[in-house]
C-alpha cells in the first residue's frame, strides 16, 4: 500500500525546462548565480518543481520555502515574510549558484523586491510557473492543494497570478563569469580611451562641460548597477503594444531560461552612453520583436535587431534607453558612409571617430588559444573576426 502523504508520479512534460535537460545549460548555471523564483497557485506543482531542481543542481543549490519560513501567527504581526526573506538574502549573500524561492510571488512589488535583491548580488532572475496541465484549472487544483481552498478562492487567486504573468521585459542577461569580463573589457576600453591623444583634440569638452582644463574620468562619468543584458523585448507587464503575443511565441518559450552565446561586435562611446553591440544570429532574430515601436530601424532602412546592444554605463541624468538610440544614430551613420575619423588600431580592435563625441571600436580577431574562463571544460566565450562571444541566459 502506499502512503498518504507519498509524492504522486511526475506529470508528463511537467519538467520540461532547459535548466533541467539541457547539459550546457546546466553546466553554466552550475559556476554562475541564478535566482529562480516559483510562482504559481496551489497545489500547482511548485514543490515538486522545486526537488527536481534541487536534485539536479546538487551541492550547488539551496530551496528557501515559505511552508517553511512563513508562518501564519507571523501574518497577524506583519512578519509574514520577514524569516523567509532573510533566508534569500543570505544564500544570495553566499553566492550559492542557484538558489529557488517557493512560494505564490503573485503580486508586483514582491516580484520587484526578488528581481532587486536578485541585481544587487548580481543574480540572473528566473520566473517560472509549473508546466502540469492543471497549473491553472481551479477545479482540478481544489483537489490536488494541500491547503483545502475552495474553488473560488482559488479562481480569486488566479486573477491575481494571471495579471502578472508578464515581466517588465524579456531580454538575455550575462551570466556571472561573462559579466566579469565585459566589465574588464568595458574598464580597458575607457582607459585607453581617455589616454589617447585623438580623444582629447576631438572632444574631451564634450564630456566636461565645457571646461578645458579638467581631466575627464569616464570610468567615474558612466554609472551601471545591476546584471549587464540586453533587453529583446519591453512588455511593461503586459501593457506594452505586442507584449502578450511575444510571450506566448513558439519560440520564446523554447529558449527561455537556456544558455547561449551573445556575440559582440563593437564598442561604443558617446557623451551620454557606454555600450556593447550585439551581433544577432538567424535563431537569435527570432526573438527579436518586429514591426513594433520599439524597433524602428525599418523605418530607416537597417535590417531588424540592428540596434541590439548591451547597455554598459549611463552619464548622471541620462536614462538607459539612450543606449539603444545612439547605437541607432551610430550605425545610420555608419551606413551613409558619413564623415568618420579611423583613429587607430588598439589591442581589442580598430578604433574610430564619428564626430560629436560619438566614437565606436570595431572588435579584432584574437589569438584562438587565449580562454577566459571555462565551463565544463569547454570555453565560456571565443572570439572570432570583429566579435566576442559571451555565454548569455534568456530571463525575463
Amino acid at each position: 500500500n502506499k502512503p498518504e502523504d507519498a509524492d504522486p508520479p511526475v506529470a508528463a512534460g511537467s519538467l520540461a525546462f532547459a535548466f533541467l535537460q539541457d547539459e550546457r545549460t546546466k553546466a553554466v548555471l552550475r559556476e554562475s548565480r541564478t535566482l529562480l523564483i516559483l510562482r504559481g497557485l496551489p497545489g500547482s506543482g511548485k514543490t515538486r518543481l522545486a526537488t527536481a531542481i534541487k536534485d539536479v543542481y546538487e551541492g550547488a543549490c539551496s530551496v528557501i520555502s515559505a511552508d517553511e519560513n512563513v508562518k501564519p501567527e507571523n501574518n497577524v504581526s506583519g512578519e509574514g515574510h520577514k524569516a523567509l526573506d532573510e533566508a534569500i538574502q543570505a544564500r544570495c549573500m553566499s553566492g550559492t549558484p542557484v538558489v529557488v524561492v517557493d512560494d505564490a510571488n503573485d503580486t508586483h512589488d514582491r516580484l520587484a523586491w526578488l528581481g532587486q535583491h536578485a541585481e544587487l548580488h548580481l543574480y540572473c532572475t528566473l520566473f517560472l510557473e509549473p508546466l502540469t496541465e492543471w497549473s491553472r484549472d481551479p477545479e482540478k487544483l481544489v483537489q490536488k492543494s494541500k491547503q483545502g481552498l475552495e474553488k473560488d478562492k482559488i479562481q480569486a487567486l488566479k486573477v491575481v497570478l494571471e495579471a502578472t504573468s508578464i515581466p517588465l521585459f524579456f531580454g538575455w542577461f550575462l551570466v556571472s563569469k561573462s559579466q566579469e569580463h565585459m566589465k574588464t573589457m568595458k574598464v580597458d576600453f575607457l582607459k585607453t580611451l581617455v589616454s589617447l591623444d585623438a580623444f582629447k583634440n576631438h572632444n574631451q569638452l564634450a564630456f566636461v562641460d565645457g571646461e578645458a582644463e579638467k581631466e575627464v574620468n569616464l570610468e567615474e562619468y558612466f554609472h551601471r548597477e545591476g546584471v549587464f543584458h540586453c533587453t529583446t523585448k519591453f512588455c511593461d507587464y503586459g501593457k506594452a503594444e505586442g507584449a502578450k503575443e511575444y510571450a506566448e511565441k513558439q519560440s520564446v518559450k523554447e529558449s527561455y531560461g537556456r544558455v547561449s552565446e551573445l556575440v559582440l561586435s563593437t564598442l561604443f562611446v558617446t557623451p551620454r552612453t557606454v555600450g556593447a553591440r550585439v551581433s544577432l544570429t538567424e535563431d537569435q532574430l527570432q526573438l527579436w520583436p518586429s514591426n513594433t515601436k520599439q524597433d524602428a530601424t525599418s523605418d530607416m532602412g537597417m535590417a531588424r535587431g540592428s540596434h541590439a546592444h548591451v547597455m554598459l554605463g549611463c552619464a548622471e541624468g541620462v536614462g538607459p534607453v539612450q543606449t539603444g538610440l545612439d547605437l541607432l544614430e551610430l550605425v545610420q551613420m555608419e551606413q551613409e558612409s558619413q564623415t568618420r575619423d579611423l583613429v587607430q588600431d588598439l589591442e581589442l580592435g580598430s578604433l574610430t571617430y564619428y564626430g560629436k563625441g560619438m566614437w565606436a571600436l570595431s572588435l579584432f580577431k584574437r589569438d584562438p588559444d587565449i580562454i577566459i574562463g571555462t565551463c565544463g571544460g569547454k570555453p565560456l566565450w571565443r572570439q572570432s573576426t570583429r566579435e566576442i562571444s559571451l555565454p548569455m541566459f534568456r530571463v525575463s
